[in-house]
């Protein structure tokens, strides 16, 4: 059997709790049967980890790397010059060494020059947002400056040739952005379903996040007002994409998997938006409810169909994993520390069993929590508290067992200082690591070296 291709699609702040499989959907006034309907058909699982905001989300992806390592560890405001290093190797590139094409439509968020743009690390193709979708309301803000700032806009690009901007990204075409990603995904896996070559589709959407504004075909589609028609209208334009892979007669052979890359936004202005479920928290913070996310994982044949896992599994292993289900084991680097762990044998249901212990939750460049097995400790604390992210030394670290305790409210410290030994064991692991293989820095280049705008214009030259 030839290569299956992957269709990869990542949505933008959709929480835990927001579809029907994961207990919202139609109790939260938007339904989701496509996507419930999906969650039937492969692997669900329960304890899927991701970062703590968009940027590192999307790196960890791309790299099996812990962020932190990449330079891309935060969301960097409009206007500064940032980006995935040119070192380092993706997945895609990965990929596209062993027979892939590869395109990617939707958000990128990982670069904005052109030598860190979506064709620099292995996509043939792209079209879609650069940075955040939040810039598309700038135009329409009291006092706003266009003059003191990159624009935003939407852009396209392929391989060989620089990335272009094809118009500003505002609140008129806000609305239509997820349509024209998903028209152009399917017409993407109806051109290669049948040629020499198995496809990487990358399909990063813009929704949910803010501003939520849904396609006119679904405004008012439920009572609960844009948000909610936005979870409609993301659950539909999944089902066009899952239906395009079927139409192509490519559904055994193709992995399909749909995640999202942070938990809710808690800013008040904005109203309800995204929801965490049982957990407690929300984007930038180490709380349950930001780490966890959606995760659903589909491959006829291969992955066993209405099966639900709560073994821990991260953004990160991804990369790994789809190297061991591919047979390409041997394009993984051994030059970097990789955090991606296999967790083939756990998605192909050889076992019930997962390969991750445990997860370092960091905040920005600060390590805020560690994850082992059921317990969860804190070093610091980032509140959510009227939509700012409050930053709390803690004299002492908090422990949490997250099974018994999900909402991270009863501090099981003082009697189970044995696990420090534990946490601490990890920690001296991870700084080895680094002293071993230094982080790229923030606009870096390669691992230890520091970005700076000399390079920078060298690298666009």
């Amino acid at each position: 059997m030839s290569k299956p291709n992957i269709v990869f699609m990542l949505t933008d702040n959709i929480g835990y709790g927001d579809l029907g499989c994961y207990g919202g959907g139609i109790t939260r006034g938007a339904p989701t049967p496509r996507l419930d309907e999906f969650a039937t058909q492969g692997l669900r699982l329960t304890n899927f980890n991701v970062e703590a905001e968009c940027t590192p989300t999307r790196s960890a992806l791309l790299t099996g790397r812990m962020p932190i390592r990449t330079g891309c560890h935060r969301v960097i405001p409009p206007g500064v010059k940032q980006g995935m290093a040119p070192w380092e190797y993706t997945l895609t590139e990965m990929l596209n060494d062993a027979g892939y094409r590869s395109a990617i439509f939707g958000k990128w968020h990982l670069g904005n020059v052109q030598s860190r743009m979506p064709t620099k690390f292995g996509f043939e193709e792209w079209w879609g947002v650069r940075d955040s979708t939040a810039p598309a309301i700038f135009g329409d803000l009291i006092g706003f400056d266009p003059t003191t700032m990159d624009n935003s806009y939407l852009w396209e690009g392929k391989v060989g040739s620089p990335c272009t901007p094809v118009e500003p990204y505002t609140l008129d075409n806000r609305p239509l952005v997820d349509s024209i990603i998903t028209d152009k995904s399917v017409e993407y896996i109806h051109k290669h379903a049948n040629g020499d070559q198995p496809f990487f589709l990358y399909v990063p959407f813009s929704l949910v996040h803010h501003p939520a504004i849904p396609h006119p075909d679904f405004k008012g589609k439920t009572r609960g007002g844009d948000f909610a028609d936005c979870m409609v209208e993301c659950d539909h334009r999944s089902g066009q994409i899952l239906d395009a892979i079927s139409e192509a007669g490519i559904e055994d052979n193709t992995i399909v998997v749909w995640a999202s890359d942070n938990g809710p936004i808690l800013i008040p202005s904005l109203g309800a938006q995204a929801d965490s479920g049982p957990w407690r928290g929300c984007l930038g913070t180490a709380y349950e409810g930001q780490l966890r996310t959606p995760c659903i994982i589909r491959w006829p044949g291969h992955v066993p169909a209405a099966t639900v896992s709560d073994e821990m599994v991260s953004v990160m292993d991804f990369y790994r994993t789809f190297a061991e289900m591919l047979g390409i084991s041997e394009l993984v680097p051994t030059d970097r520390i990789l955090d991606s762990y296999d967790q083939s044998d756990l998605f192909l249901g050889k076992t019930d069993k997962g390969t991750r212990e445990h997860l370092l939750c960091f905040i920005k460049e600060e390590l805020a929590a560690i994850k082992w097995h059921q317990f969860k400790m804190h070093l610091i604390e980032f509140l959510p508290e009227a939509g700012r992210r409050t930053r709390i030394e803690l004299n002492n670290p908090q422990l949490f067992n997250v099974e018994q305790d999900p909402k991270e409210v009863w501090d099981i410290m003082e009697p189970n200082t044995w696990i420090g030994e534990v946490m601490n064991g990890i920690m001296r692991e991870f700084h080895t690591s680094v002293a071993n293989y230094p982080h790229v820095p923030p606009r870096g280049i390669g691992p230890g070296e520091r970005g700076n705008i000399a390079k920078e214009a060298e690298e666009e030259a």
